[in-house]
C-alpha cells in the first residue's frame, strides 16, 4: 500500500507477478480482479479477495489493513501541514510532475496487464468494447462489464465461436 501513486491499477503487475502462480491460477487472479472493479474501492476489495484465497478470513483482513493502512497514516501525518503547503508554489510544481509520472504508471500497468490478460481476438473484442462504454461513452462500469460479459459469452465456443484463435 506504501508504494501506490497514481491509483492501484499502478500495482496490479506487481500483485500478479508475486501471486500468480503461487497463490492462484492466472484465470483465478483476473476473474477476482474483474469482480473486484465493479465494485467501490476496487483494489481494497481485489487486496482482500487476494488474501481470502491465500490465507481464508485471517488472510483477507491482514491483506485489507497492508494495502489500506499505510495510506492512512499518510494522511493523517500530512493533514497538520497540508493547509500550508498547498499555497507554495514549488510544492504545487512537484505535485504537477508526480501526478504526471502517475498517469504514465498506469498507462505503463494497462499495457502491462494487456499482455497478461487478452490472449486472443476475442478477449481484445470485449476489452475494447467495455472499455469504450465505460471511457468514451460514459457507460457506469457495473453496466459496462456486464455488457462485457454479455458480449464475451456471445463470442464464447458455446455460442458464436468468434475471435477464439489465439495471438
Amino acid at each position: 500500500g506504501s508504494i501506490i501513486f497514481g491509483g492501484g491499477q499502478v500495482v496490479l503487475p506487481m500483485l500478479q507477478s508475486e501471486v500468480v502462480p503461487a497463490w492462484m491460477s492466472k484465470d483465478n487472479f483476473f476473474q477476482g480482479l474483474a469482480l473486484a472493479q465493479s465494485m467501490p474501492g476496487p483494489l481494497f476489495n481485489f487486496s482482500a479477495y487476494l488474501g481470502a484465497v491465500y490465507k481464508g478470513i485471517p488472510g483477507a483482513l491482514i491483506a485489507y489493513l497492508g494495502l489500506f493502512g499505510p495510506g492512512v497514516i499518510l494522511i493523517f501525518a500530512v493533514v497538520p501541514f497540508w493547509a500550508r503547503l498547498r499555497h507554495v508554489f514549488w510544492f504545487k510544481v512537484v505535485l504537477n510532475g508526480v501526478n504526471a509520472t502517475a498517469i504514465g504508471l498506469v498507462g505503463a500497468a494497462c499495457v502491462i496487464l494487456w499482455e497478461a490478460a487478452i490472449s486472443n481476438s476475442a478477449d481484445a473484442i470485449v476489452f475494447c468494447f467495455s472499455g469504450s462504454l465505460a471511457t468514451v461513452f460514459g457507460i457506469q462500469a457495473p453496466i459496462a462489464i456486464i455488457a462485457g460479459g454479455v458480449l464475451g459469452a456471445i463470442l464464447s465456443n458455446d455460442v458464436a465461436n468468434l475471435g477464439q484463435l489465439s495471438f
